[in-house]
């Protein structure tokens, strides 16, 4: 069988996000559970569409790996208004809707009364092996600067932890901040695997950069909201804070820094144990299964019909 993934990625990842780390697992792993990729749409037997990006070819089924919609009250007006607009448009159009979260699955449901397939992403933990030495600071890692990942939060605990180091690809330079800005992913990667703890504070669908930090070893202090409160184990990865709660998250820096050593043994042991990609693209292909087994019993049925004279 053979699947057209929609958007593609060539050249270097410069900091292009989770959506192209998920296209890439795909490609990696999809062939070992029967489906090839193609790059002809036209020579596919199913479209793999991420997030609003839609291409369509008549008599061809379509799944739709939704990242997440804009929610209004992250205030993102008109524009976020074309983006949901869009994002709903693939859904309709779908046979079977992927989420990276039960928040992103539940919130779906709510608003248009469908059941999508929960897949989490995944993290290959081989790539972050490393012997690089711990450096101590606390890395806020985003590729880009918006009202999910505002740095904001990072700001305010920095300023609650004077004589902690934090380092940023975005903010304001303060006496314990320094700023990065958006590197290519592999730059990013010996600075990951460097930090002493890694802050979650972006309010994200799911959190792929989570899980890149736990398979480096690095403990994970974040707020209990969205994806994450679904990747974190309290004391064993991590600790979360109640969304909003700086000093709570100041707190939870500091006991990620005090345990830190046992806390990086039960990442590595966690990302090895559930967050495999292999295991969730898997899943991924469990689903084109279906979509194109219905599709095709839908095809048969219908040559059925006109062969017997029904309507």
């Amino acid at each position: 069988m053979k699947v057209y993934i929609n958007p593609t990625y060539t050249g270097v990842d410069r900091a292009d996000g989770g959506i192209r780390r998920v296209v890439e697992a795909q490609q990696r792993y999809l062939p070992s559970f029967g489906w090839d990729i193609t790059t002809d749409p036209r020579d596919a037997d199913l479209i793999a569409n991420h997030g609003a990006s839609l291409l369509e070819v008549n008599g061809v089924p379509m799944v739709n790996h939704n990242h997440g919609m804009m929610w209004s009250e992250y205030g993102f007006g008109e524009w976020g208004d074309k983006v949901n607009a869009a994002l709903i448009d693939v859904m309709v159009r779908a046979n079977a809707i992927t989420a990276p979260s039960d928040w992103v699955a539940n919130a779906i449901s709510r608003g248009m009364l469908v059941n999508p397939d929960v897949v989490y992403h995944g993290v290959d933990a081989d790539e972050w092996q490393h012997s690089e030495p711990t450096l101590g600071y606390v890395l806020w890692n985003k590729a880009r600067e918006d009202n999910v990942s505002d740095p904001y939060d990072m700001q305010r605990v920095a300023s609650l932890l004077p004589d902690v180091p934090f380092v940023s690809t975005f903010g304001e330079p303060t006496r314990n901040v320094m700023l990065l800005g958006a590197l290519p992913h592999d730059e990013m990667r010996p600075i990951i695997q460097r930090a002493g703890v890694y802050l979650a504070t972006a309010r994200e669908t799911f959190g792929i950069g989570t899980l890149e930090a736990m398979a480096a070893g690095v403990p994970i202090a974040g707020w209990r909201y969205g994806g994450q409160e679904e990747i974190i184990n309290e004391d064993e990865t991590g600790y979360l804070a109640p969304y909003g709660d700086y000093d709570a998250l100041a707190v939870a820096v500091q006991r990620c820094l005090q345990n830190r050593a046992r806390l990086s043994q039960g990442c590595l042991r966690d990302a090895r144990a559930r967050w495999g990609w292999q295991q969730r693209v898997k899943q991924y292909a469990a689903i084109y299964d279906r979509v194109y087994a219905e599709a095709s019993n839908r095809a048969l049925s219908r040559r059925g019909h006109k062969r017997s004279g029904l309507p």
